[in-house]
C-alpha cells in the first residue's frame, strides 16, 4: 500500500512546486545608484559582469524619472541602462517613446530608435524620428524626423527635416526642411530656427502679409531678439510695392523699481515722394522712489503727412496734433513739485511755425493745510512757464493762486465751505508782432471768491430679490457760487485760457443721485453700483461763461442743463450719458450716450453717439464675439452724419486652432483700403 502511495505523493509535490514557480510574482531591486528602483516579473543579477537584467512589465524609477519597457539591463560598472520593447520614458510632463533606449545615467547622454518625444514644459513640442539622441540635459538631436506642436495623430502642420537640433533652454534648428499641412508637403526650406521654451526666445516671427491703396502689397518680415529677461527687441523689414522697403525697430526694457519703457522707430525711402521718411517714438517711466518719478513720451515724424500715409489705426492716421512731453514729479507730505516740457506738432495748421511750445514749465503746489486750530485752510498753486514759437509772441509767465478756505457746517446734516483767493500773473514778452498792443513787461492781480453748501440724504431698502437683497439710495443736493471781477486784459499776451480770465458772478445748482446694491449668490455677498446720475445748472447774475463744447449766449442768464449718468442695466451692461440741454431753445446743444456690453466669455459690444451742435455728429459701434468655438469675429465702424459717410470700417476675424491660428482684417476709410493677414504657428511664431 505504501509503495503505491509514494508515487502519488511525489507527483503532487512536483505539481505544487511547478505551480508555485509559475505563479506571477513581482521582483524588486533597490540599487545603490542614487536610489534607483527596478521592478519586473523576472529579474536576474550577473555577479561577474555586475549587470542587473529585468524582463516582463519592467518599471524603473530614479531621480523623478520613470521608465517602462519589456526588457531592461543595467550595467552597474558603466551605469548604462539598455531598454527595449515598447519603451516609455517619463520625466515630469515630458514623454519619450520608442523601440530601444540606451541611456548613460552619469553623463545623461542617450539615444532611442524609432522614437517620439513630447516636451510639454517647453511649449508642447512633439518630435519624432528614426533616432533621437540626447547629448546632454538640454541638447537633443533628431535624425530623419519631424516637429510640430499639434496633439493630433495626423497633425494640422509639421516640419519634416533631415536633422533637427533642439536646445531646451534656447532654440532649435533644422536643415533640409519640408513644411507639411495634413501630411501634404507644401514648402521646402533649407534651414529653420525656432524658439523652444515658453519664456521669450529669439527667432523669426511669421511674416505679416497685406495690401492697401496707399502702400500697395505688403510683406513684413519680423525678427524677435530676447536680449535678456528685462530687455527685448523686434526688428522688421517692411516691403511695400508702392513705397519701397522700410525698416523698423521696437526695443522694450524693464529697470529696477518698476521703471520701464520702449523705443521704436521706422525709416523708409519713399519711392512715391523720392525722399527719406520716418518716425521715432519713445515712452519711458523712471521711478526714483515712491515720491519721485520721471515720465517721457516722444513722438516725432519726418513730415506732417507721415501718419496719414503710414498710420493704420484711428488715432494715428487722423491725428490732429502730435505731442512730445517730459514730466517730472516730486511729492512731500503737503507739497508737490512738477516740471514738464511739451513740444507739439499741429497737423491742421499750414505749418508748425506758429504752434506754441512749452519749454519748460515748473510748478509748485501746496495742498490744503489747516492754519493752527482754526477752521481756515490754506493752499497754493505756483507756476513758471517759458513759451516758444518761431512766429508770434514768446516769453515767460509767472502765475500764482494763493487761497484761503473756510470749512464749516453741521456734522451729519450740512457741509459748508467758502474760499477767497487772488490770481497773480506776471509776463515778460518778446517778439511782439507789429500792430499788437501787448506790453513787454506786465502783470495782473485778479481776486476770486466762492462758496458751496451741500447735504446728503440716504436710505436703505430691503428688496430680497433673487440676487439683489438690499439697495442704498443717496441724494446729494448742493448749491455753489463763484465770483471773479471784470478786468481789462488785452495788454497781456495770449498763450492759453489762463491769460484771459473771464468775469463771472454765477450760482450753480446741482443734484447727484447714487444707487448701490447688495447682491448675494449663496454665501457670497457683493456690493455694486447700480446708477449714478448728476444734474448741474448755472445761473449767471452778471458776467460771461466759457464752455469748451458748445457756444454760449452771454445775454441769457441760465446756462445749459448738464446731465451725466452711469447706469448698470445688468452686471454685464452699462449705459453712459453726457448731455447739455438748452432751456431757451428747448434742444440739446450736445449729447453723448453710450451702451457697453461684455458677457465675460470673450464677447463684447458697444455703441456710442456723439453730437455737438455746429461741431460734430457721428456714431461709433464695436462688436467682438467668440460665440462660435475657435472663432473670433470683430466689427468696428465710425459714421459721420455731418459728412454723410463712414469715417472708418474695420472687419476682422481670427480662427484659433490648438496649434495654429490665422487672422484677417479689412480696413476701409476714405481714400484708403487695406487688408492684413497674419498666420501663427503655436509655440514657434509668436512672442
Amino acid at each position: 500500500m505504501l509503495k503505491q502511495t509514494l508515487p502519488i505523493i511525489r507527483y503532487l509535490l512536483l505539481m505544487a512546486f511547478i505551480t508555485c514557480y509559475s505563479a506571477p510574482a513581482v521582483a524588486e531591486t533597490l540599487l545603490e545608484n542614487g536610489g534607483m528602483v527596478i521592478k519586473a516579473d523576472v529579474m536576474t543579477h550577473d555577479q561577474n559582469a555586475n549587470i542587473v537584467k529585468a524582463s516582463g512589465n519592467v518599471l524603473l524609477e530614479w531621480k523623478g524619472m520613470s521608465l517602462t519597457s519589456a526588457e531592461l539591463s543595467f550595467n552597474q560598472l558603466t551605469e548604462v541602462i539598455t531598454a527595449s520593447g515598447n519603451v516609455v520614458l517619463t520625466r515630469g510632463e515630458d514623454i519619450l517613446k520608442g523601440d530601444r533606449l540606451v541611456l548613460d545615467t552619469v553623463s545623461g547622454k542617450g539615444e532611442m530608435d524609432n522614437s517620439e518625444l513630447t516636451i510639454r514644459q517647453a511649449g508642447n513640442f512633439h518630435l519624432a524620428g528614426k533616432k533621437i539622441t540626447r547629448d546632454s540635459e538640454e541638447e537633443i538631436r533628431v535624425q530623419e524626423g519631424s516637429l510640430t506642436t499639434c496633439d493630433a495623430k495626423v497633425p494640422a502642420w509639421k516640419f519634416g527635416a533631415e536633422e533637427l537640433n533642439v536646445n531646451l533652454l534656447g532654440y532649435g534648428t533644422g536643415k533640409n526642411v519640408v513644411f507639411y499641412i495634413k501630411d501634404k508637403p507644401v514648402l521646402y526650406l533649407p534651414w529653420i530656427a525656432f524658439p523652444v521654451v515658453r519664456d521669450r526666445q529669439s527667432g523669426f516671427l511669421f511674416p505679416r502679409v497685406g495690401w492697401s491703396n496707399k502702400k500697395g502689397a505688403e510683406l513684413d518680415l519680423l525678427y524677435y531678439w530676447a536680449i535678456s529677461p528685462s530687455q527685448d527687441l523686434t526688428l522688421n523689414l517692411d516691403s511695400l510695392t508702392k513705397r519701397g522697403v522700410g525698416t523698423g525697430v521696437d526695443y522694450r526694457y524693464l529697470r529696477s523699481r518698476n521703471s520701464q519703457g520702449d523705443f521704436g522707430g521706422y525709416l523708409i525711402y519713399d519711392l512715391m515722394q523720392d525722399r527719406w521718411r520716418g518716425q521715432v517714438n519713445q515712452k519711458h517711466k523712471e521711478i526714483f522712489s515712491p515720491e519721485m518719478n520721471l515720465r517721457a513720451t516722444i513722438n516725432l515724424t519726418s513730415d506732417r503727412n507721415f501718419l496719414n500715409d503710414y498710420g493704420d489705426k484711428s488715432g494715428d492716421y487722423n491725428r490732429q496734433t502730435n505731442d512730445s512731453t517730459v514730466n517730472f514729479l516730486k511729492t512731500w507730505q503737503n507739497y508737490a513739485l512738477t516740471a514738464n516740457m511739451r513740444y507739439t506738432e499741429d497737423y491742421y495748421a499750414v505749418d508748425n511755425s506758429r504752434t506754441l511750445q512749452t519749454l519748460p514749465e515748473i510748478g509748485l503746489a501746496a495742498v490744503r493745510q489747516q492754519l493752527f486750530s482754526t477752521p481756515l485752510f490754506f493752499d497754493l498753486d505756483l507756476t513758471a512757464s517759458n513759451f516758444y514759437r518761431e512766429k508770434g509772441s514768446t516769453g515767460q509767465r509767472l502765475s500764482a493762486l494763493p487761497r484761503l478756505t473756510l470749512i464749516s457746517g453741521i456734522p451729519g446734516y450740512l457741509n459748508a465751505s467758502a474760499f477767497a483767493g487772488v490770481r497773480l500773473r506776471a509776463y515778460n514778452t518778446d517778439n511782439i508782432p507789429a500792430g499788437e498792443t501787448i506790453d513787454r513787461n506786465n502783470g495782473k492781480a485778479l481776486p476770486e471768491a466762492g462758496a458751496r453748501i451741500s447735504s446728503v440724504f440716504s436710505r436703505i431698502y430691503e428688496v430680497n430679490g433673487e440676487s439683489l437683497k438690499k439697495m442704498r439710495h443717496e441724494l446729494t443736493p448742493e448749491i455753489s457760487y463763484y465770483y471773479s471781477p471784470d478786468q481789462e486784459q488785452s495788454s497781456l499776451p495770449l498763450y492759453d485760457f489762463t491769460d484771459r480770465l473771464i468775469h463771472q458772478n454765477t450760482i450753480y445748482f446741482g443734484l447727484t443721485s447714487h444707487l448701490g446694491g447688495k447682491f448675494q449668490q449663496g454665501d457670497t455677498a457683493e456690493y455694486r453700483d447700480i446708477s449714478k446720475i448728476s444734474l448741474l445748472q448755472g445761473y449767471s447774475l452778471e458776467g460771461t461763461r466759457r464752455d469748451l463744447l458748445t457756444a454760449v449766449d452771454d445775454n441769457r442768464p441760465w446756462g445749459d442743463l448738464i446731465l451725466t449718468s452711469e447706469t448698470w442695466l445688468h452686471q454685464r451692461a452699462k449705459f453712459n450719458l453726457d448731455s447739455r440741454y438748452n432751456l431757451y431753445d428747448n434742444r440739446f446743444n450736445s449729447v453723448a450716450p453710450g451702451l457697453e456690453f461684455d458677457n465675460g466669455m470673450g464677447s463684447s459690444a458697444a455703441v456710442y453717439y456723439r453730437f455737438s451742435r455746429n461741431f460734430v455728429e457721428y456714431l461709433e459701434a464695436r462688436l467682438s464675439t467668440k460665440a462660435i468655438k475657435s472663432w473670433t469675429f470683430g466689427y468696428t465702424a465710425r459714421y459721420s452724419f455731418d459728412r454723410n459717410e463712414f469715417l472708418e470700417t474695420v472687419y476682422s476675424t481670427e480662427y484659433r486652432h490648438q496649434c495654429w491660428s490665422v487672422s484677417l482684417a479689412f480696413r476701409d476709410r476714405p481714400g484708403n483700403q487695406s487688408y492684413l493677414v497674419n498666420f501663427n504657428l503655436a509655440g514657434l511664431t509668436g512672442i
